[in-house]
């Protein structure tokens, strides 16, 4: 009896451990210095149509910062800049992106020396001449829409670049769904260059908001990163990769 009820066992850890490596794992892309290959291995995986227009349920879209008007330098960005839905929203801006209401974000084509000159030396843009940072908090959330609708919806994976991560503790995207955390991440510290690039990507999952932990302290005035003597890392981004926004059923 003591015999069976071993090979019982046995046998149905050995079913729970094949049930579970055939679940797909989370893929994860990552890379620092020359990042391109890298940006362009997750858009593959996302899809290989980059979608401008609405009405999509496959494909990926993409946000860079280089049409993002010179006054979201010094004001707040929209936190539906990137997905607005009045009559006559401009439908390129219709991407299904929105950032938490109190997220205070903005751009820089100067490397946010406007708020602290001397870290001109470590931030640059990877795409274009425009970068990206929040700077009411180094914590904030990403949730997603329907391009062009206010419509709740999930995504498979979202990835980001990033400038000048020094501590591989301080940069992380966390991913959820729902309220069900996915995991935490860190982003890759820099090597040959200022750039790392982190995106994940959940084949059964649906990933319904992303939370950004940007370097360990908030990029501000005066504040300077812990290169030219200050005492935190500071971060600042570029462009955004993420699948096509799908309405949550």
């Amino acid at each position: 009896m003591k015999q069976l009820i071993l090979m019982a066992l046995a046998a149905f850890i050995f079913a729970s451990c094949d049930k579970e490596s055939d679940t797909p794992r989370p893929v994860i892309i990552s890379g620092t210095g020359n990042i391109t290959a890298k940006v362009n291995e997750f858009r593959a995986l996302l899809g290989s149509t980059l979608n401008t227009t609405k009405g999509h349920t496959e494909g990926r879209r993409e946000i860079n910062w280089d049409g993002v008007p010179d006054m979201f330098a010094t004001q707040k960005l929209p936190f539906d800049f990137f997905n607005p839905v009045a009559d006559g929203s401009p439908e390129n801006l219709q991407r299904g992106f929105l950032y938490s209401t109190d997220t205070d974000a903005r751009i820089s084509s100067s490397a946010f020396t406007n708020l602290e000159p001397a870290n001109g030396t470590e931030f640059f843009s990877f795409s274009g001449s425009k970068t990206f940072s929040a700077v009411s908090s180094n914590l904030w959330n990403v949730e997603f829409e329907v391009a062009g609708a206010r419509v709740a919806a999930s995504v498979n994976g979202f990835g980001a670049v990033f400038s000048d991560v020094d501590d591989p503790a301080s940069t992380s995207i966390e991913y959820f769904s729902g309220n069900r955390s996915l995991g935490t991440y860190f982003v890759p510290v820099h090597s040959g260059s200022s750039h790392s690039f982190l995106g994940v990507y959940f084949p059964n999952e649906k990933v319904t908001k992303v939370r950004i932990m940007q370097g360990a302290a908030t990029v501000g005035a005066g504040v300077k990163d812990i290169s030219v003597g200050g005492t935190k890392d500071l971060v600042i981004m570029d462009d955004f990769l993420y699948d096509e926004p799908v309405a949550i059923q």
